[in-house]
């Protein structure tokens, strides 16, 4: 009974993930008015779901041996996932794009935290740091990036140049949908990590791409900076390289902040008053209070549930 009901919750975390994360890879497709939003979501959404399959399971390092010295029981994924969906699902209905990475590390050190389990601090504090580190590096990369791809654009004429950014959208769309379902998503199913939680969770964020992730991408895609192809295609590519080197090291870290970090980086191309200072404060305002909220609604959950 309880496998079933991490199933069911699972599928509805990864959905609400992708619909919110889908920000990352649709928007700057939708952004630069390269297609709709639908053949945007449905593209990107097969490939979360393919990444989810073929690199999902490297998170269950980030847990068992990682930030707590075994793996979650049944019960402590269930509660990590039931606090998840409450934030995720309260900053989607907001269209506030909302690191999931932040929120499920904030719920698994306030389940072990309540259950009295041994919390490796140093690993958290490394977790913690690459949060930051993946914005800055987005951040850097995506403007040395854009420098180049502009200089290589001189070679081209105007058709082989439309062109040439019409497939590297699609590129760097595909890349960054591919590394939210094998960073995040696959957080989602490393809590209780087999085949099935790997199927169930990635299907389920194809469809949560697809059809609830309209409100965030309209905040990535319009409200941050106005994003041409070559800024679009900058930022989605360096906010996808600086995910998948993290992926590989077993990190959980922010997508979320990796692709807004390189809209950022491109947004500064032509100054800081490029930028939307409002809505970049309010992301960052977010970032900061997901995993203080996740740690707190978890641990209240399983005092509640020990009455």
């Amino acid at each position: 009974m309880l496998e079933l009901a991490y199933l069911f919750l699972a599928a509805i975390v990864s959905f609400i993930i992708a619909a919110n994360n889908s920000a990352d890879s649709v928007g700057t497709l939708y952004g630069s008015r390269v297609t709709s939003y639908y053949k945007a979501a449905i593209f990107s959404g097969v490939f979360v779901m393919i990444g989810t399959f073929l690199e999902g399971w490297k998170m269950a390092g980030a847990i068992g041996g990682g930030l707590v010295s075994n793996p979650l029981t049944l019960e402590m994924s269930l509660i990590v996932l039931l606090s998840t969906a409450i934030l995720l699902f309260l900053f989607t209905h907001l269209s506030m794009p909302l690191s999931a990475s932040q929120v499920l590390v904030g719920s698994i050190i306030g389940v072990a935290a309540a259950f009295a389990w041994i919390i490796n601090i140093e690993f958290a504090l490394l977790v913690v740091s690459s949060w930051g580190i993946t914005l800055f590096a987005a951040i850097g990369m995506a403007y040395l990036i854009y420098k180049i791809i502009t200089y290589v654009a001189k070679k081209f004429n105007m058709f082989s140049l439309s062109k040439f950014y019409t497939i590297s959208l699609f590129i760097g769309s595909a890349f960054i949908a591919y590394t939210l379902g094998a960073n995040t998503i696959g957080l989602v199913a490393s809590l209780d990590l087999s085949y099935l939680s790997i199927a169930i969770a990635g299907i389920s964020a194809m469809i949560g791409t697809i059809i609830y992730g309209r409100k965030t991408v309209i905040t990535v895609g319009k409200k941050i900076t106005m994003l041409d192809p070559p800024r679009a295609f900058s930022a989605q590519l360096a906010g996808a390289l600086v995910v998948e080197l993290f992926t590989q090291i077993h990190f959980p870290v922010s997508i979320t902040q990796a692709v807004i970090g390189g809209v950022i980086g491109t947004g500064l191309i032509k100054g800081y008053q490029e930028l939307n200072k409002k809505t970049v404060k309010n992301l960052a305002a977010s970032w900061f209070i997901a995993p203080i909220f996740a740690f707190v609604i978890t641990y209240i959950i399983v005092i509640f549930l020990r009455l």
